[in-house]
């Protein structure tokens, strides 16, 4: 069957998807995606973002598939689902030239778009953090999520996606000061993006709020705190006290997030605790702590 041919049946709605026919979108060349898009342009939106969600998965599992040409490209379809599902498939893209784009679509007619592009950026933020970043990319990445946060215009969603991303930038008095005021706002969403970002910062003097969250009645809240002690690492040991009645929350998220941190935070305690909890008769928190423990053996 023709490329061409391929391609047009993965556009049709009578025909279920499989991994199989996805994989003839992987790894195109210029010329191979204009033809897919000619034929893409024609696919109803609802198929387009299936194919899309379905490619990052099949991206994930098969590293030798490449897909970002094809995420790349739909960064400028028309339809906006489409264009926040393919900014979510490009997560594993480190090119500055992908990065500068996120930067623009953050001003995309469409507050999903944006809101996905300011969650991308924050890996680019992390990598500046790693010193990954040339210094001019550096500046763009922050320049970009500390204007969309403090600019009064942008949706919430957006604002707080990009606290989120702020919060790699330990060093930067501008940063912090609004991860502070985005922990003083009215709004519970915003409140939990800036205990996110605390924890991303790792510095000290974030632990008093970050302790203080643990034990909020939102359970938004409680995850987004528990996350950030691991985020914290070593430096979130003296938290252990308060994290450890969340291992057992009602909520798994919440528990599975706090199983997760103690191996993020280690340490004789934690450990002691992973162990205890690789031998529960609750398999999800028995599997966890292994997988914590399993990291923890790396990390020593």
């Amino acid at each position: 069957m023709r490329f061409e041919d391929q391609v047009a049946r993965l556009g049709d709605l009578a025909q279920p998807l499989s991994h199989n026919e996805l994989r003839v979108i992987a790894n195109l060349e210029s010329e191979s995606l204009k033809i897919f898009w000619q034929a893409w342009r024609q696919f109803p939106g609802e198929r387009r973002v299936e194919i899309l969600r379905d490619i990052d998965a099949l991206g994930e599992d098969n590293v030798d598939l490449d897909f970002r040409p094809v995420f790349r490209a739909c960064l400028g379809d028309g339809d906006p689902d489409v264009r926040a599902a393919a900014v979510a498939g490009l997560w594993e893209d480190e090119s500055e030239l992908t990065m500068d784009r996120l930067i623009r679509l953050i001003r995309d007619e469409s507050g999903k778009v944006r809101a996905a592009a300011a969650i991308a950026l924050a890996s680019f933020a992390q990598r500046s953090e790693l010193g990954e970043l040339t210094p001019a990319a550096t500046q763009r990445v922050y320049g970009a999520l500390l204007s969309t946060a403090t600019d009064p215009e942008q949706p919430l969603d957006v604002r707080r996606r990009a606290v989120e991303g702020l919060g790699y930038f330990a060093n930067s008095k501008e940063a912090q000061a609004e991860i502070g005021r985005a922990y003083a706002h009215p709004e519970l969403v915003m409140r939990e993006s800036a205990i996110l970002a605390m924890g991303r910062s790792m510095r000290p003097t974030w632990i008093p709020s970050i302790e203080r969250e643990l034990k909020n009645v939102s359970p938004a809240m409680r995850y987004e705190a528990a996350r950030a002690v691991g985020e914290l690492g070593e430096d979130g040991r003296p938290l252990l006290a308060s994290l450890l009645p969340l291992v057992d929350d009602e909520d798994g998220e919440i528990s599975m997030t706090a199983i997760w941190s103690l191996g993020q935070v280690g340490g004789p305690n934690a450990k002691r605790i992973l162990q205890s909890l690789a031998r529960s008769k609750d398999e999800a928190r028995r599997t966890a702590a292994n997988a914590a423990l399993e990291e923890l053996s790396i990390a020593e």
